[in-house]
């Protein structure tokens, strides 16, 4: 198993080839969690449906003191919405990251690490997080099979 670190500067390079970022969000007063992957497709996983939703997570650099973003749409306020519900309780959303390897026959995700949510912001575009991911990146996510024309700056 090759073990490795993530950060703000080689992230991008993992995600939109054969790794996914899935995103669960729970809270008490939603019916059931909602669970999304930053993606077109829907993904069947481990027993459970993540939906397509547009999400993005901004890691700080070293230099900034902000904690980590997560950013997600939008779309016809359905977030929006379903934050609002959370507002008069005295709970904050959880969130649960993972990775997910889509190159194997059956797709395999890897937890980053349960979070929770906090100073949301909404507006009609977005709704913006902070959580605090930056002591969780050094994660083992197994064996990768390692292909230099599809990560040409990645040094295991």
């Amino acid at each position: 198993m090759s073990r490795f670190e993530f950060d703000k500067n080689s992230y991008s390079r993992y995600l939109g080839r054969n790794f996914k970022m899935l995103c669960e969000l729970n809270h008490s007063m939603f019916n059931e969690p909602y669970r999304f992957i930053n993606d077109t497709e829907e993904l069947f996983i481990d027993g459970v449906l993540f939906s397509p939703f547009p999400f993005d997570v901004i890691l700080p650099s070293q230099t900034e003191t902000q904690g980590t973003q997560i950013i997600m749409s939008n779309v016809q306020n359905i977030v929006a919405n379903e934050i609002n519900k959370t507002i008069n309780t005295n709970e904050n959303i959880i969130v649960t990251l993972y990775f997910a390897n889509i190159e194997l026959e059956k797709a395999e995700k890897y937890d980053i690490g349960t979070f929770e949510l906090q100073g949301v912001s909404i507006t009609p575009e977005s709704v913006t997080g902070t959580i605090n991911i930056r002591t969780n990146l050094n994660i083992n996510v197994g064996a990768i099979r390692y292909n230099n024309n599809l990560f040409p700056n990645l040094f295991l």
